[in-house]
């Protein structure tokens, strides 16, 4: 059975275990009125399998995958095939009762405060995500929140301003390499504790401590791995609060981190560890995964859905890679600093925590 959805010129479908895209190629002036596209030639655009979608988001008028460089489309419609997309895994996540609240079409702002800030759009595979953290998690400066412009799109609220128009002249780079402006950098703080308190994105490696370090790294990244010990050691001096990404092993990553994201939160710490020890051994790409029960789903999509909302904050923070260390005062870790208790007790003595 086929399920699609038609928003201007694009069709979404879902037909066989694949979830495809198609554009509709039509002459001048078709399509205004609300004329039919019907008979018009199409272009295909993407097919990805439903039981392995990617995560989608709309920057700068194009679509794109998680973890992809190159947009999947490029243009100002581009919100209408984010909400193609949504209506359609809706209507057919409905129609199979897959799960008890079927797959709403759920939009997730991320904003990361100031004239700076941008905003994404993700469209998902599941509501777990979107239903267990719009409800609380509702900062100003760093939130998920369900925005229906059109029930998906960016196109008309503030989602719409996704980059000033005015151009803005060129700063000096940065001595640290991170081009995030000094703005965004003040609030990210706040955002980055905001975040971490909900208990949806991040394995806490320890608490309690008047400091703290925030972390996004991939457990598929060589560096991240050589870091881990460093991570653990400053644990025990200041609160190292890690958000997980996939951005080096991708599907890798997210395949190992999964299960550690799914557990309780005071769990996690002991997962993530054992994802670097030495007989730990990531998964194979491609490799049959066991069929999990109904309830483990939910929470499977969860977590992955915590990951993905860590990989658009990697992105809109403007991260350069992994590890990146974020301290409470906004600035950035190095590496160096890191590897040294006593270089990183003086690098915090010369900031302020944030507030908390």
């Amino acid at each position: 059975m086929s399920i699609s959805y038609t928003k201007g010129t694009f069709v979404a479908e879902v037909s066989q275990g694949l979830l495809s895209a198609r554009r509709f190629i039509a002459e001048e002036g078709w399509g205004r009125g609300g004329e039919s596209y019907t008979g018009c030639a199409s272009e295909a655009l993407f097919t990805f399998p439903v039981a392995y979608l990617p995560w989608f988001a709309v920057q700068n008028n194009g679509l794109y995958a998680q973890n992809g460089a190159a947009p999947l489309y490029q243009g100002e419609d581009a919100p209408h095939l984010l909400e193609c997309i949504t209506n359609v895994l809706r209507k057919s996540a409905s129609q199979k009762r897959i799960r008890r609240l079927g797959l709403t079409c759920a939009g997730v702002l991320l904003i990361i405060g100031s004239a700076a800030v941008c905003g994404y759009q993700l469209a998902i595979s599941s509501v777990a995500a979107i239903e267990h953290t719009t409800s609380d998690y509702s900062e100003p400066t760093f939130s998920l929140d369900k925005q229906q412009v059109v029930h998906r799109a960016p196109a008309q609220a503030a989602a719409a301003e996704i980059l000033p128009a005015a151009p803005v002249k060129a700063a000096p780079e940065p001595a640290d390499g991170w081009s995030l402006p000094a703005a965004v950098r003040t609030v990210l703080p706040g955002n980055l504790r905001a975040a971490a308190s909900r208990s949806i994105f991040t394995v806490p490696l320890s608490e309690g401590h008047a400091r703290t370090l925030y972390v996004f790294a991939d457990p598929s990244c060589a560096n991240c791995r050589r870091m881990e010990r460093h991570f653990e050691t400053a644990a025990g001096k200041v609160n190292v609060v890690i958000f997980p990404v996939t951005i080096e092993g991708k599907s890798q990553s997210l395949q190992a981190l999964t299960p550690v994201m799914m557990m309780p939160e005071a769990e996690r710490a002991a997962a993530w560890k054992q994802l670097f020890s030495a007989d730990a051994g990531m998964s194979v790409p491609g490799s049959h995964q066991p069929e999990l029960p109904a309830a483990d789903a939910e929470k499977a999509e969860l977590a992955r859905g915590a990951i993905g909302v860590n990989e658009v904050a990697f992105r809109r923070y403007m991260l350069p890679g992994t590890p990146w260390t974020i301290s409470d005062d906004g600035r950035y870790v190095s590496q160096a600093v890191l590897s040294s208790p006593a270089a990183l007790e003086a690098f915090l003595s010369e900031g302020n925590a944030d507030g908390q």
